[in-house]
């Protein structure tokens, strides 16, 4: 089987000629172009506050939960003001 894009290839094959001239200006090289430096900006502002918001919360949290509190050794019985004339009168 024949393959139909190499027959047409075969058809229109032209023999390479080399370049005898530089294609070069004098003083010219060959180089990449350069491409040149934008400002640069932060595309996604919320994102990275975001982020270092949920990196630094936990290292918060502990720090709020190590601050020293006062310590409450006392207990405090309340009642309520309608229960107070109730136990004085059992108690006469």
């Amino acid at each position: 089987m024949k393959d139909p894009y190499r027959e047409i290839a075969e058809q229109h094959k032209q023999p390479l000629e080399k370049v005898k001239e530089s294609a070069l200006i004098e003083g010219e090289a060959l180089q990449r172009p350069v491409k040149e430096k934008g400002e640069k900006r932060s595309r996604f502002p919320l994102i990275t506050a975001l982020l270092v918001f949920f990196i630094a919360s936990p290292f918060i949290a502990v720090y709020a939960f190590k601050e020293e509190k006062p310590a409450v050794n006392q207990i405090v019985h309340e009642q309520p003001d309608d229960a107070q004339p109730e136990t004085a009168r059992k108690e006469q």
